[in-house]
């Protein structure tokens, strides 16, 4: 056993020194030191927090002005939120790092099982059941 955890090690030491991991701890850093992006994230928080204190009173007590101002005001900070190069840059590089955790986990399960995982391709007749 103690040869698959080093062989475990060794592979996550790889995956460390990718170049994808390192775009992922830069575009990290850029993510975090954004104060105009933090704001809007921290902003989006306290609404989303607010949306649901809202929702968790009795229907005839919750404030629907309310609730309607903050969805709405929450769907403008998701917006600009999403336009934002840098969390673009950053969401990109995340997209990256997991592509690769999911295609190492792929080739895992491949070895063990012999069967390599497909996606559905919503036409049953392409796999041998359902997710």
């Amino acid at each position: 056993m103690s040869k698959i955890i080093e062989l475990a090690h060794a592979l996550g030491e790889q995956i460390a020194s990718s170049v994808e991991m390192k775009n992922l701890e830069s575009t990290k850093e850029a993510y975090s030191l954004d104060s105009d992006l933090q704001a809007k994230m921290h902003e989006y928080e306290a609404d989303r927090l607010a949306l649901g204190q809202e929702f968790a009173k009795n229907p005839d007590e919750a404030d629907q002005r309310a609730i309607a101002d903050i969805k709405a005001r929450m769907e403008e900070l998701s917006a600009e939120i999403r336009k934002n190069p840098t969390y673009i840059a950053f969401a990109e590089a995340q997209n990256a790092v997991n592509a690769i955790m999911k295609s190492v986990n792929d080739e895992i399960k491949f070895c063990i099982t012999g069967e390599r995982p497909v996606e559905c391709t919503h036409d049953c007749s392409t796999c041998s059941g359902c997710h």
